[in-house]
């Protein structure tokens, strides 16, 4: 059970590579989904990147897993 809620307009996006991450923040930004972005930050597993969506958590979990699968995963 996740402690962020579902509808709320923040969101973190978590990658294995930069470069998958690059992708779908572009991809978000051209289908107008994302406001805003933050800066990278490299975990252990991966990267990360919060972003403030003009959709729901929820709707963007939707639109990432639908294009990129398990090559990303919302928070």
């Amino acid at each position: 059970m996740s402690l962020k809620k579902p509808n709320s307009k923040t969101a973190t996006i978590i990658a294995a590579y930069e470069a998958d991450l690059g992708l779908i923040l572009n991809w978000l930004r051209l289908n107008k989904a994302i406001k805003s972005s933050g800066n990278r930050r490299d975990l252990n597993a991966g990267y990360a990147v919060t972003v403030r969506g003009k959709l729901s958590k929820s709707k963007i979990r939707d639109l990432v897993k639908e294009k990129f699968g398990v090559f990303a995963k919302v928070i």
